[in-house]
């Protein structure tokens, strides 16, 4: 693992398959963070741009800031354009791209959304593979897999396959709750939150 470059702390939701929910946990991450009295940057390179949507609407209630980007050198040209946050959040595309790459090497914590279903292990072994790649340069950013719209379901074997992948899965998943769709009408973070700060400590 590289060390933290200096400057705001920056992590990454992404997995290469989409429907993890990547998007609704950056923004929830971000409010959270901003709730503790953080200076917050959340930057939506999807797209979709569902996150800059919801910034449009909400950010300014929770006290962040939400910027679209795409491309290569995001870190560098978003704090050279946008400097005094504490924290830099970036909500990624399910693909793999140069700029992909880009942003995973200039991350300080990498966080793999994945719900509690064999298809999205599946496709976790490029990923693991492209990480694998990284650590070899020293530039593989601290990386959890963090179990999502848990229900109940036996994580034992879904965790073997994740560490058989070389990965590590956070123990806490992240429980399915009515009140992760009410983020999109302004609502705050559940408590469910509190496993990606596990996620992206140290």
């Amino acid at each position: 693992m590289r060390a933290s470059a200096p400057g705001p702390r920056r992590t990454v939701f992404w997995h290469q398959k989409g429907g993890t929910g990547k998007t609704t946990l950056a923004i929830a991450y971000a409010v959270r963070l901003a709730m503790d009295g953080h200076r917050v940057l959340l930057i939506d390179t999807d797209p979709q741009g569902t996150a800059t949507a919801w910034g449009e609407r909400f950010a300014a209630r929770w006290g962040l800031v939400v910027r679209g980007a795409c491309g290569t050198a995001i870190w560098r040209s978003l704090a050279d354009r946008m400097p005094g946050f504490d924290h830099l959040v970036l909500d990624c595309p399910p693909t793999i791209t140069n700029g992909t790459m880009d942003t995973l090497i200039g991350a300080d914590h990498l966080i793999i959304p994945v719900r509690p279903a064999l298809p999205d292990l599946w496709a976790l072994e490029d990923v693991a593979q492209i990480l694998a790649d990284l650590r070899v340069g020293a530039a593989a950013p601290r990386t959890r897999v963090v179990f999502n719209q848990h229900s109940g379901e036996d994580l034992t074997p879904l965790v073997a396959v994740v560490v058989g992948l070389g990965l590590q899965a956070l123990p806490a998943p992240i429980p399915a709750a009515p009140a992760w769709s009410a983020l999109f009408s302004g609502g705050g973070p559940p408590s469910g939150i509190a496993a990606l700060f596990d996620a992206a400590s140290g």
